[in-house]
């Protein structure tokens, strides 16, 4: 007998995506759009101190998404696993490390707050440390800290386009577009840990097209259209 994953099921993930991208975008493009200036620390420091709260909201934010994340995975995990074990549990496994590394990757603003803190003790330090240390922070949370979570938005957007494919709960060129989306990103990170001086907003471009060409049409197909997968019983282990 065979049973399927429900149009609210379906729904219910969209609107896990919508709420994930909503609120990790806005976080991302705050905080390196008004807050991180690369290659003056005073001008970081000084842009966090006049948007403090802003700051935090944004770290709450991004935050989150994460959790948004989350939960999309256990949801798209129980919509594939019983068509497509392996693969649904790759995907499963990739968001759930993605998960683990996007909130690690909040420390850096987080230490940066208290750098810029009125405690008594940092006082050891002068203002001009401070704000280098706080430029640091922050070159490494956007840069290196945020390629390594990118790792595996790779594996997952590749594992979530071949369980497309083969399944067909989705249309075939969305399948297509999320493995060009997981392809255009393991190029990014690529990029940034080999030849970070080469060109590089040119390759953040291009993954982050690529994303949008993938990403956005899958998450408004779950959200307006859902999907109806066969879903039969699980075999005996």
């Amino acid at each position: 007998m065979r049973t399927f994953a429900s149009a609210l099921q379906a729904r219910r993930a969209g609107v896990l995506w919508l709420l994930a991208t909503v609120t990790g975008g806005w976080a991302l493009t705050y905080i390196r759009g008004h807050l991180y200036v690369p290659g003056d620390a005073a001008a970081t420091a000084g842009a966090i101190l006049a948007n403090t709260t802003t700051f935090r909201w944004a770290i709450t934010a991004a935050l989150l998404s994460q959790l948004a994340l989350l939960f999309l995975a256990l949801e798209l995990y129980r919509v594939f696993a019983p068509m497509q074990r392996a693969l649904a549990r790759v995907l499963l496994v990739s968001m759930l490390l993605s998960v683990t590394l996007a909130v690690a990757n909040q420390l850096p603003n987080l230490v940066a707050l208290v750098l810029l803190g009125p405690e008594p003790y940092l006082q050891t330090f002068t203002e001009a440390q401070r704000e280098a240390m706080v430029l640091v922070l922050l070159r490494v949370q956007n840069g290196p800290g945020q390629a390594l979570l990118e790792i595996f938005w790779s594996t997952y957007y590749v594992a979530l386009g071949l369980l497309v494919l083969r399944t067909q709960a989705l249309p075939r060129v969305l399948g297509m577009l999320l493995i060009a989306m997981g392809g255009g990103f393991a190029v990014n990170i690529l990029q940034k840990f080999l030849v970070p001086t080469f060109q590089p907003a040119l390759f953040t471009m291009l993954a982050m097209g690529l994303g949008a060409l993938g990403g956005i049409p899958t998450m408004l197909w779950l959200l307006i259209r859902g999907l109806v997968v066969p879903v039969r019983p699980e075999p005996a282990e």
